[in-house]
């Protein structure tokens, strides 16, 4: 849809942000540039962006460097001067005490800010739990208390994780008080002198929750609870977050975490087995739907402070499997390639930890051990198998979350969009049950392709050629290692027929036979008569056959049984 088409529609949630200055953190980040990229449509008077300088690079810079190379600003390049003068940079830092904001900032944002949307957190599941606490918990308690200041705001929005409570055996749209009071968390992280003993101990502090960034989303949600009497708030819960699935383009995603990386992964030749249960919910949810959720939740909660506006934005109403996405990726193998792939897609799957672990080897380690010697013979420095490294922490991070079932209410969610006007379902579309997971799928591979690895849409036909050859080597490669595996069991074959043949022609006493390479070692299994063993001849027996013995410990255990063979 258009710029100007939007515009001309009127509906209430979108009568809602026009007009009004949004206060916005994480707005660098992808669901930051997805919300942008709906308000501009909007009409928003100002959106307060709270960005960091980064490498050397200020905020400013990174704004416009933003503008220009991410596609879903689609409007940008023919109206440039529309977003510079919607957009406006709030130098700070959410992970700084107070966010690091000037006096002169912070007054700026207290007198004109009418809606707060917090979406800036760190999302590395592997993170210390400092850094955790430091971006996520006090982050939040921080933007809490310039909300408290603002003249004029309407509601205060917080994006959480619906794994955030994924302790619970069902995830209700309600708060959740934690075991630990995370204003106290903040002040032991701030005054703890010992910061090694701190993290030592965090594995117990974290648990039951599977990670750092879970953790503390859910203590960052009692932060926003404890303030609910003295502010219009809401909470939503997206699950794994994937790329868009129409609005404003369809595909379009900026990182690989998660699913991305999945996909990519696996589209690109690297990943080639994961641990994943295939019959479970995939708990993935498009981008768009996510933020058009948000959106018509925050204009709900804004309508309704005194509600507990809690809302999990999950696919429970209309889910798919693990396994199902994998097929109808795997579907679009032979019409969408790519050209900087390590090999062709062979992409498998299994639910058993040990067995993936397995099979790391011989689809991961053993192929960048070979390719990394490849490398080094052409003077290239090797990088595949740091590459797999990375791969398998990724693997190892996402394993809770593909091989758990998690359950989602969504009535409150539900009971939002079943109020929508019609023309508020068209211009912020958000209804899980409108998503065909299989037209997702091919949306999804492709943005991968393009946004995600770099590679236009025109160059698909190149790529497929190249997939082609490789495709041939593959099979000739397998054809080689089959006939090794071929050669193998037909040796195995005949040693069992020849050792088979003089078995039976071996006396007819019931024997177990231990061979090794040289020999075969031959012993009896059962009790034998005096008049059966003396009919036998061996030149161990005869060694023995006339001798005089002279027996100590004749009365023990063992003398008893030599006796008794001695005499035979």
């Amino acid at each position: 849809m258009s710029l100007q088409e939007f515009k001309e529609n009127h509906s209430a949630v979108k009568d809602f942000y026009e007009g009004k200055t949004i206060f916005l953190t994480g707005g660098s980040g992808f669901l930051g540039k997805l919300f942008i990229e709906k308000w501009i449509k909007c009409g928003v008077r100002e959106i307060l962006l709270l960005l960091r300088s980064k490498k050397g690079i200020s905020p400013e810079e990174r704004l416009k460097a933003v503008l220009k190379k991410e596609a879903v600003f689609v409007n940008y390049e023919q109206q440039p001067e529309l977003y510079l003068s919607k957009l406006k940079v709030i130098e700070g830092d959410i992970s700084k005490p107070g966010l690091a904001i000037s006096n002169d900032d912070l007054d700026y944002v207290i007198k004109h800010t009418n809606i707060i949307l917090h979406s800036a957190a760190d999302v590395r599941f592997d993170e210390s739990l400092k850094e955790s606490v430091e971006t996520n918990v006090r982050g939040t308690d921080h933007l809490l208390k310039i909300a408290e200041n603002c003249e004029n705001l309407e509601v205060f929005v917080h994006v959480s994780s619906a794994f955030s409570q994924c302790i619970h055996e069902t995830v209700e749209e309600k708060f959740y008080k934690p075991i630990i009071d995370p204003l106290e968390l903040i002040k032991l992280v701030e005054n703890e002198p010992h910061l090694d003993e701190f993290e030592a101990m965090s594995k117990k502090i974290v648990e039951p929750w599977p990670n750092t960034y879970a953790f503390t989303k859910a203590l960052a949600e009692e932060v926003v609870r404890q303030r609910r009497t003295k502010l219009p708030i809401a909470i939503v819960r997206p699950s794994i977050v994937t790329s868009t699935y129409s609005d404003p383009i369809p595909g379009w995603t900026d990182n690989f975490y998660g699913f991305n990386g999945v996909v990519s992964g696996a589209g690109t030749g690297v990943l080639r087995i994961f641990h994943i249960h295939d019959e479970y919910k995939a708990n993935i949810i498009p981008a768009d739907i996510v933020i058009n959720g948000t959106l018509v939740a925050a204009y709900y909660a804004a309508k309704h402070p005194q509600e507990e506006n809690v809302f999990n934005c999950t696919m429970d109403e209309n889910y798919t499997t693990w396994g199902d996405i994998r097929n109808d990726c795997l579907s679009q193998k032979g019409v969408v390639a790519v050209k900087k792939s390590l090999w062709i897609p062979t992409y498998n799957t299994t639910r058993y930890y040990y067995v993936a672990s397995f099979l790391q080897i011989f689809y991961h380690l053993i192929p960048a051990v070979f390719f990394d010697l490849v490398l080094r013979f052409r003077g290239e420095t090797p990088q595949i198998l740091r590459l797999y490294r990375k791969v398998h922490r990724f693997s190892d991070v996402l394993r809770f979350f593909t091989n758990h079932q998690f359950q989602f209410a969504t009535n409150r969610m539900r009971q939002v969009l079943d109020g929508m006007e019609i023309v508020d379902r068209y211009l912020f579309p958000c209804d899980m049950k409108s998503v065909v997971w299989s037209k997702f799928g091919v949306n999804h591979i492709r943005g991968c392709r393009v946004y995600l690895l770099g590679e236009p849409w025109d160059t698909n036909e190149e790529a497929l050629q190249i997939h082609k050859r490789r495709q041939l080597i593959h099979w000739c490669m397998l054809g080689v290692i089959y006939s090794c595996y071929v050669l193998v069991a037909l040796r195995l074959l005949e040693a069992a027929v020849h050792f088979w043949v003089q078995l039976q022609s071996a006396p007819a006493i019931p024997v177990v036979v231990v061979c090794t390479p040289s020999r075969c070692v031959v012993s009896s299994l059962t009790m034998v008569s005096l008049e059966e063993f003396r009919a036998y001849r061996s030149p161990l027996k005869d060694f023995y056959e006339g001798k005089y013995v002279l027996l100590t410990g004749g009365s023990g255990f063992l003398g008893k049984l030599l006796i008794e063979k001695l005499i035979k």
